[in-house]
C-alpha cells in the first residue's frame, strides 16, 4: 500500500521525534494472528528487524496480549526482551514505551539514552496510535476501492470482447491475457473435453509453457493434477499455498513445469455438464479473498456464455443446410403426413 508507507511513515518519522525517541515501531497483526513491524523509523543503528511478534512474547508480546500499555524507564534485558532487534543490539536500548492499538496491533518507541517516560507521554503516544490505526484502515479502504476498480474494469473489457464476437482462437487468446492482467496470476489457462472423452486438450495459455505449434496437448481425465480432479468432480479449487506447502499440480508430473503454489480452478458448464476448466495459477503463495474469487467467477461465466453463443452458432450452422425452404407461401401443417425430426434434432 502506497499511501501507507509514505504517510505514515512519515507519521512515525514524527513520533520519534517527538518523543526524542531511537526507534518507533508499528506493529500490525497478520493471517497467522501474529503481529509484524507493518512500518519503523529509526534513528541509525541499532535497525529494526522484519519480524513477528506473538501475543504473550516479550514486551511488545504482553502488550497485545493484555491490551494495556507498557512504560520500562530502566530496560534489564535480562528479565525481558523487545524482540524487534538483534539480540547483542537489544543491550543498547534503556527506555521503552508502547500502547496497543484498538483496531489490532501496537505502537511503540524505546530509547538508547537514559529517558523517563510519562503517563502523560503515554497519551500522546495513544493519540498518535489512533491516528495511525485510521490512516492505515483508510489506505486499506483505498486499496480495496482500487483493487475492484480495476477487477471491474476487466469485467468491461471482457464483456467488450465477447460482443466484438471474435473466432474461438483470437477471443481466447485474448481472455486469458485480459485475466492475467486482472488478477496478477502468473500463469492462466484453458483446457477442453468433450462428453464421453477419456482425455483434455490444453487449448490455450497466456504465456506458452506446453503449447508449441499447432499442436494441443492431451492428458487423461483419469490421471493426476488438479485439473483432471475438477473434470470429474466438477468442484472448483481454491489453493493459497503456504511457504512451507507442497506445491500444486496442475496436469500432473510434467517435466521443466513451474512449481506453483497458489492455484484456480474452475470448472467452466455448459447444458449442466463441465466441458472445460479455466485455471490461474502463481508461484508464491498469495491469500484468495472474496474479491479475486468473484472476480474470477465472473470470467468464468463470461467465457461459459461465450461458448454457449459459439455453440449455437455451430448448431444453426449445421441444421441449416438439411432445412425445408418454402417459397410458395404458407402451408397447412398435417400431423399425419407431417415427417417427424430426428431425436437428436429434438434434443
Amino acid at each position: 500500500m502506497t499511501s501507507l508507507h509514505d504517510t505514515d511513515n512519515t507519521l512515525l518519522a514524527l513520533v520519534r521525534t517527538t518523543f526524542d525517541a531511537h526507534s518507533a515501531v508499528l506493529f500490525l497483526p497478520n493471517e497467522s494472528g501474529q503481529c509484524t513491524v507493518a512500518l519503523s523509523s529509526s534513528d541509525g543503528e541499532p535497525l529494526v528487524q522484519e519480524v513477528s511478534i506473538a501475543p504473550g512474547k516479550g514486551l511488545v508480546g504482553w502488550i497485545l496480549r493484555q491490551r494495556q500499555p507498557v512504560i520500562v524507564n530502566n530496560l534489564d534485558m535480562r528479565h525481558t526482551f523487545l524482540g524487534y532487534y538483534n539480540t547483542e543490539e537489544e543491550e543498547a536500548i534503556s527506555a521503552f514505551m508502547g500502547c496497543y492499538i484498538p483496531e489490532g496491533g501496537a505502537l511503540c518507541i524505546d530509547s538508547i539514552k537514559p529517558r523517563s517516560f510519562t503517563e502523560a507521554d503515554q497519551l500522546l503516544l495513544h493519540r498518535f496510535a489512533r491516528h495511525i490505526a485510521r490512516q492505515v484502515h483508510s489506505a486499506g479502504l483505498a486499496s480495496d476501492a482500487e483493487e475492484l476498480r480495476r477487477y471491474f474494469s476487466k469485467i468491461e473489457e471482457l464483456v467488450d470482447l465477447g460482443e466484438r464476437n471474435p473466432g474461438w482462437k483470437e477471443y481466447l487468446s485474448s481472455f486469458l491475457k485480459i485475466l492475467a492482467e486482472g488478477s496478477n496470476f502468473d500463469y492462466v489457462a484453458f483446457a477442453s473435453a468433450t462428453e464421453g472423452a477419456s482425455t483434455y486438450t490444453l487449448e490455450g495459455e497466456n504465456t506458452p509453457l506446453l503449447i508449441s505449434g499447432k499442436d494441443l496437448p492431451e492428458f487423461s481425465l483419469s490421471g493426476g493434477g488438479l485439473v483432471s480432479w475438477v473434470f470429474r468432480n466438477e468442484v472448483p479449487v481454491h489453493a493459497e499455498g503456504t511457504e512451507s506447502s507442497p506445491t500444486t499440480p496442475l496436469f500432473g508430473k510434467i517435466p521443466d513445469m513451474p512449481q506453483f503454489q497458489s492455484v484456480i480452478c474452475l470448472p467452466i458448464q455448459m447444458n449442466k455438464i463441465t466441458c472445460g476448466v479455466l485455471c490461474l495459477a502463481c508461484q508464491e503463495p498469495r491469500e484468495l479473498p472474496s474479491n479475486i474469487r468473484s472476480f474470477t467467477r465472473m470470467a468464468a461465466i463470461q467465457l461459459a456464455q461465450y461458448l454457449e453463443r459459439l455453440f449455437m452458432r455451430h448448431r444453426i450452422k449445421s441444421l441449416l443446410p438439411r432445412a425445408r425452404v418454402h417459397s410458395d407461401g404458407a402451408m397447412a401443417y398435417d400431423p399425419d403426413t407431417a415427417p417427424s425430426a430426428p431425436l437428436s434434432e429434438e434434443e
